[in-house]
């Protein structure tokens, strides 16, 4: 959380063709009275699993803006995808420190996908688990001292050579 995820992801759709954005912050607002339960987030997943997999069949490049950790979010179903539709999987991780993480999350604008407040003990909560569980394959950004369009300017030139 607070590590730029959406901002890079909606400025990287931006400039590749035939490009997916999705995440399961948006899909989850689908059902008027989502709760964060394992039945509702089983349900998300499902869902964006099944989004990957028809985008992949029909040759649009998907970015996947959120968080993959070892335990939570496996990128297995993606992988086996990928494979399947003799594609490639790129995973690039935003990270900056805790102090900034949640400056940034203090400060964001109230946004059009989030409808609850979240707590500041599920924020924290969050990052511990993502710090201690993020998945270690890819190439990584120290975002604090990068903006989100370099960022996205070196996934561009990463994706072309």
């Amino acid at each position: 959380m607070g590590s730029g995820k959406s901002t890079v992801g909606e400025l990287l759709s931006k400039k590749l063709k035939r490009t997916a954005l999705i995440n399961e912050d948006k899909i989850k607002w689908f059902i008027s009275d989502f709760k964060r339960s394992k039945r509702d987030n089983a349900i998300i997943r499902s869902v964006l699993i099944e989004m990957a997999r028809e985008f992949s069949k029909k040759s649009i490049n998907l970015i996947i803006a959120q968080g993959f950790s070892k335990t939570h979010r496996p990128v297995t179903p993606f992988a086996k995808i990928a494979k399947q539709n003799k594609s490639k999987i790129f995973m690039y991780h935003l990270d900056a420190p805790k102090e900034i993480l949640l400056e940034r999350i203090k400060n964001r604008k109230k946004s059009k996908i989030i409808r609850a407040p979240i707590a500041k003990s599920r924020i924290h909560r969050n990052i511990r688990i993502w710090k201690k569980n993020r998945y270690t394959n890819g190439v990584e950004f120290n975002v604090d001292k990068m903006s989100a369009r370099s960022v996205v300017n070196k996934i561009i030139k990463d994706l072309k050579s």
